[in-house]
């Protein structure tokens, strides 16, 4: 009788082992954050800020599944908040595997461009910039 009551125990903390594994698994999915440094050398707008220079995406998985600003631009090539330019909740979007980090832009005005989305290197999702963000949405750093 032990031993039955034993093995049923063991069963147990085996089924319970194994339905938690896949949650965990979700939460590192979910926590990842991705980060790019580019250079821009004319000036491109980006949700009416004017971006020259070197600059610091950063896109957290996390905020996005949450419904939060989850892509920070930063000027610079770190992560420091004071040199927070935007944040915004971008509109993750399928593409083709990307090789490099990229970014996406449109003409607006001869010789005038504007950022419209923005791509990760070895990923298939781009993440596109909404035209016309509810307020909540964008953080304009000041």
């Amino acid at each position: 009788m032990k031993s039955l009551l034993f093995f049923l125990a063991f069963l147990c903390t085996i089924t319970l082992s194994i339905s938690s594994a896949p949650s965990t698994a979700n939460s590192a999915i979910a926590s990842k954050k991705e980060r790019a440094v580019t250079r821009f050398s004319q000036p491109v707008q980006l949700m009416g800020i004017g971006l020259k220079g070197q600059y610091l995406f950063v896109h957290d998985d996390e905020a996005m599944m949450r419904g939060d600003a989850c892509t920070y631009v930063y000027e610079g090539a770190a992560e420091i908040p004071t040199k927070l330019v935007i944040a915004f909740h971008c509109m993750p979007v399928a593409r083709a595997k990307a090789a490099k980090f990229t970014v996406r832009t449109r003409m607006t005005w001869p010789g005038r461009y504007e950022l419209t989305e923005f791509q990760f290197g070895g990923s298939t999702e781009a993440h596109l910039v909404p035209a016309n963000p509810p307020a909540a949405y964008v953080n304009i750093a000041q």
